[in-house]
């Protein structure tokens, strides 16, 4: 069975492939171990009046905080001097802009699913302040999903089992994002962008080609499903590389 979708959003090729994907792997743990733990994102005016929405990973441990910062895909950041005070926090993000080392100090008090307070910067060659709100909360399918799937056919087929992960960015209807390549022999594959990446009307559905190590032979799989919540269920079509038909359920947990 052909993915139904495939046709329908083929005009979305281009406008995804002007996208640059390129997300950081995060943290492997499925379950965060503290209240801080994962993704806070807020809106923010850029200079040349452009809106974007950045993305701050945070992680605890023995009591340190430790994250890294975005302001787009690819651009993630280590953040530095992390305090972590009760319900209040404060850190520093160090970047280099023409040679220029910039220092932005972000402080707040944090609640379970919001951190309020002001962020300082010398960006402009002068220290601005500004009010930072950053929400625990996900655009549409825009988070971290992660799946079991076993080799075999059909969905019920036997052998080893393993886990698969996709991040996601959502951006109006458009989807971009990657998948961690496979690990084969001790060799890690390198990650994949999604293709044609699309949220509409509560189903979610994207591409992914992958490529046969040490060879130029390549396979894409189809995936398509419906968004309950934090809950993807649906299908994964695809074939082998000897180009047998496999379709298996897909049922995803947005875990970040």
């Amino acid at each position: 069975m052909k993915p139904p979708f495939k046709l329908l959003f083929a005009v979305f090729a281009l406008l995804a492939i002007a996208l640059n994907p390129l997300l950081a792997a995060e943290d492997e743990d499925a379950k965060p171990t503290h209240p801080l733990d994962g993704s806070w994102r807020w809106n923010f005016a850029m200079p040349d009046g452009t809106s974007v929405r950045p993305k701050l990973t945070l992680a605890v441990k023995d009591g340190k905080l430790t994250g890294t910062t975005s302001f787009r895909a690819g651009t993630e950041t280590p953040i530095t001097n992390a305090v972590l005070n009760g319900n209040q926090l404060r850190f520093d993000v160090v970047r280099d802009r023409d040679g220029q080392q910039i220092v932005t100090t972000y402080s707040g008090k944090w609640d379970t699913n919001s951190i309020t307070g002001k962020v300082e910067s010398n960006w402009a060659g002068e220290k601005q302040t500004f009010d930072w709100t950053a929400q625990r909360a996900h655009l549409g399918v825009e988070g971290t999903w992660r799946w079991n799937r076993s080799f075999g056919r059909g969905g019920g087929g036997r052998g080893r089992g393993f886990q698969e992960r996709v991040e996601l960015e959502q951006h109006g209807e458009l989807l971009t994002g990657f998948m961690p390549g496979f690990s084969f022999g001790g060799r890690q594959a390198p990650k994949l962008e999604i293709q044609n990446g699309v949220f509409t009307n509560g189903v979610v559905y994207f591409e992914v080609e992958r490529q046969r190590f040490g060879s130029d032979e390549k396979t894409t799989s189809y995936y398509e499903g419906k968004v309950h919540g934090d809950t993807i269920k649906g299908f994964i079509e695809s074939t082998d590389f000897e180009g047998n038909p496999i379709e298996n359920d897909w049922e995803a947990k947005r875990t970040d």
